[in-house]
């Protein structure tokens, strides 16, 4: 496949030239089955896994058979807090669980770069020159975003190291996000659909790759 032309903008917006970037330097093709593994153990790792509720022997009260066994004319309860009871246990409580999914890191590694390949043939990647504010201001970055087309949808604004500057400013606006460029991964390059790239960030990124 021939290479994919990158546009790169400047701070206001306005394209300043393209990088060429080959499809394959990231991976052969695009593994979507993995890609599919490597989302559903990033969302799994979301999950707290706190969810807790009580069985029969936990709720409060119910020590007492409420009637005798026969003669009544009513069913059988031994307990007023066993399951079939308003206020009583759940026959089947959830329990606090782990929801992790690992992968080992070798698929980590191949799924990152097959996530980035999928993003580059989608269109979805560009990059930005001069992506280093001085000082936290959001309302820069807002314009920047809807100027090149950005808008409402969510985005992964991708750093060649720590700016916490960089972070602070984006922090206010939805649906977009923060990476060095170190720390990324699969399960975040796919849960935002458009990647911008501080311009080291990308050449950085292309001049790594095999």
């Amino acid at each position: 496949m021939t290479a994919i032309a990158v546009p790169v903008y400047d701070l206001s917006g306005a394209k300043t030239g393209e990088i060429a970037v080959d499809p394959a330097k990231f991976d052969v093709a695009v593994r979507k089955p993995l890609l599919k593994l490597a989302l559903i153990a990033h969302l799994a790792s979301q999950r707290q896994g706190t969810h807790k509720t009580k069985n029969r022997g936990e709720v409060a009260g119910g020590g007492k058979k409420p009637w005798r066994q026969k003669g009544t004319g009513r069913a059988r309860q031994g307990s007023i807090r066993s399951p079939q009871w308003v206020g009583g246990g759940r026959a089947h409580p959830v329990r606090p669980r782990d929801y992790t999914i690992v992968l080992n890191a070798q698929e980590r590694r191949i799924a990152t770069r097959s996530a980035l390949r999928w993003r580059l043939e989608s269109g979805c990647v560009c990059a930005v020159e001069g992506l280093d504010p001085s000082k936290p201001k959001t309302r820069p970055l807002a314009k920047l975003l809807a100027a090149i087309g950005v808008g409402e949808r969510s985005a992964l604004i991708v750093s060649e190291g720590h700016q916490p500057n960089l972070v602070l400013s984006a922090r206010n606006l939805p649906r977009v996000a923060v990476a060095e460029r170190r720390n990324l991964h699969a399960g975040i390059v796919l849960t935002h659909t458009h990647l911008i790239f501080a311009r080291p960030a990308l050449e950085a990124l292309v001049k790594e790759l095999p």
